[in-house]
């Protein structure tokens, strides 16, 4: 009994966790709050935050951040996609706040970050 309770755990854990991403995934274009995820998970802010903690494994800020590099990295890479583009996509009004979250992350500009990877693939 006490293996397929943990089983069913482990299908609910998967099943709230695919419900998060699916969530932010589906909204990085737009200025996602924690009061959103609360409404959307009906919870109180507090709860909905200490659920995205135990079921993400870790804070809802940092979850959503690592979704929007993600997403821009991938389409820094990809042919076709202005930083402005890039931007829009991943939720910021104007692509001088995106240059200046992406370089904090990573470390250098989306330009940067692109030209080097594009270097990198020239000479494999």
């Amino acid at each position: 009994m006490f293996q397929q309770s943990q089983a069913q755990l482990t299908d609910d854990t998967m099943t709230v966790a695919d419900r998060l991403h699916a969530f932010l995934s589906g909204r990085l274009r737009e200025r996602i709050t924690l009061k959103e995820l609360s409404r959307f998970l009906g919870y109180s802010e507090k709860y909905a935050s200490d659920v995205f903690q135990r079921y993400m494994g870790r804070p809802f800020s940092h979850h959503l951040k690592q979704l929007r590099l993600d997403k821009a990295t991938s389409m820094l890479l990809e042919d076709g996609h202005t930083i402005a583009g890039i931007a829009e996509s991943v939720g910021f009004s104007d692509s001088f706040a995106f240059s200046h979250f992406f370089k904090r992350a990573i470390g250098c500009s989306p330009t940067e970050f692109r030209r080097q990877h594009l270097r990198q693939a020239d000479a494999a």
